[in-house]
């Protein structure tokens, strides 16, 4: 099982994710610095329950920007065990770097990935996938990873039951089965946002009875436990799990995709997130409108998806809040918005250019997908109408276009993305065999 995960940093704190067990029940959790010492502000012993699953989250705060530090667990029977009766498990020691500080513009890579099958680790064993991916990073020296949905699949290869131990074992398939999954989610800070997996495929409250048989709510309390729980906090009531983050100079805006996500089907308009959070997009939009932005969404809202449609921001049942979001950026005089997706079971770098009678402007995104798959590997013809564009009544046009030649059809991959002063580059790394796939830059 995993008892480490390095969670939310910022430039003088990280969130420490630990999980102990009934017999060792409190965590110890230290931070040390390049010599040894102690760093920050020392926390108390994190006492852990049974209906957490024994895991928790410890804020370590009071940490100088862009230093390195490691970060020490141990785990007793109570707040008072003694060291020499406390316990060291395999990897529950991390390493990590805080990030800049806001005025940073210091270039610096992070990775993308999704879709991490695991629940038929016989036919596609997902080890090989993150030895992979814990050397990309090295060689890149990657200084966080985002997680865009699917990091497990509670619905294969059976549907899922509204049972905990049914979702708990899930994570424990794809992270505790996995030795070098355990090892790479202690040499990163790790940010996370759900998809449909897990929960249940394709999930939508609009014709799921999910809400009503009590899956989504167990869904959620196992996905709090081991995912969300180590993100930054989200503003507003509880129940909300998009959020933001920085890194030096950059803004990240994660979006949740799914838990508020409503079809609608007797008025044919739905909604893929509320109006709460659309609010929130469009403030911190504006807020930071001179700035790089990425905008994290577990399902592509640039590309225009033949198929499967109905779950992407394309179709015509989520086209007005799409058309929303897109029309903000361009009244608004929005720059340098680049979305960040998964889903697809593909990876590539695509565009939308949005204008009216008066104005014009670009916006780009980048797909990584899947870390671990076994679907077919399908062409750029297959699942794209390129370049597509809608026009509206009310002034508004949209085109989309899937960059051919960054488009890569062939499993399994991660991708880094590397951010200077004025690009943003991509490379798309292969996981399950060694190569890579294609790279490129883009001026946002």
């Amino acid at each position: 099982m995993p008892r480490l995960i390095l969670g939310h940093t910022t430039d003088d704190s990280i969130k420490i994710w630990v999980r102990g067990s009934a017999r060792w029940p409190v965590a110890f959790v230290d931070v040390v610095d390049v010599r040894g010492k102690s760093a920050g502000i020392k926390q108390p012993p994190l006492q852990l329950a049974d209906d957490e699953f024994y895991t928790g989250v410890v804020a370590w705060r009071g940490l100088t920007a862009n230093q390195r530090y490691k970060v020490k667990i141990a785990f007793g029977e109570t707040t008072s065990a003694a060291p020499d009766e406390r316990i060291r498990m395999a990897y529950t020691e991390g390493n990590f770097q805080t990030f800049p500080n806001s005025n940073d513009n210091a270039p610096f890579c992070f990775l993308l990935g999704s879709c991490n099958l695991h629940s038929m680790g016989l036919i596609k064993k997902p080890d090989r996938v993150w030895k992979r991916i814990s050397n990309i990073a090295m060689t890149n020296n990657a200084r966080f990873m985002v997680h865009c949905g699917d990091q497990i699949y509670a619905d294969i290869p059976l549907p899922p039951i509204t049972s905990l131990d049914h979702y708990r074992r899930t994570y424990l398939d794809a992270w505790e089965d996995c030795i070098p999954a355990q090892a790479i989610l202690t040499e990163l800070p790790h940010y996370m946002i759900l998809d449909d997996h897990e929960i249940t495929n394709n999930f939508d409250r609009g014709v799921s009875d999910a809400d009503d048989n009590g899956l989504l709510d167990v869904a959620m309390k196992v996905y709090w436990e081991f995912q969300h729980q180590h993100n930054p906090d989200t503003v507003g009531s509880p129940r909300r799990y998009y959020y933001t983050f920085r890194y030096g100079s950059a803004h990240f805006f994660v979006m949740d995709t799914r838990f508020h996500r409503d079809s609608d089907a007797k008025t044919g308009s739905g909604q893929i997130i509320d109006s709460k959070q659309l609010t929130a997009l469009k403030d911190w939009l504006t807020k930071n409108k001179e700035a790089l932005k990425f905008i994290v969404t577990s399902v592509p809202f640039v590309a225009d998806v033949k198929r499967p449609k109905k779950d992407k921001w394309c179709d015509p049942v989520y086209a007005a809040q799409r058309r929303e979001i897109a029309s903000h950026i361009l009244q608004n005089d929005i720059k340098k918005v680049v979305f960040l997706t998964g889903d697809m079971h593909v990876s590539y770098c695509a565009k939308m250019e949005i204008s009216n009678a008066s104005k014009k402007t670009t916006v780009h995104e980048l797909m990584s997908s899947p870390l671990n798959q076994i679907t077919p590997d399908p062409a750029l013809s297959d699942l794209f109408r390129s370049p597509q564009t809608e026009r509206h009544p009310s002034g508004i046009s949209i085109t989309s276009t899937v960059d051919s030649h960054s488009f890569y059809g062939q499993h399994s991959n991660v991708m880094s993305i590397s951010v200077d002063t004025a690009k943003v580059h991509y490379a798309i790394h292969r996981t399950s065999k060694a190569g890579r796939g294609p790279r490129g830059f883009f001026v946002p």
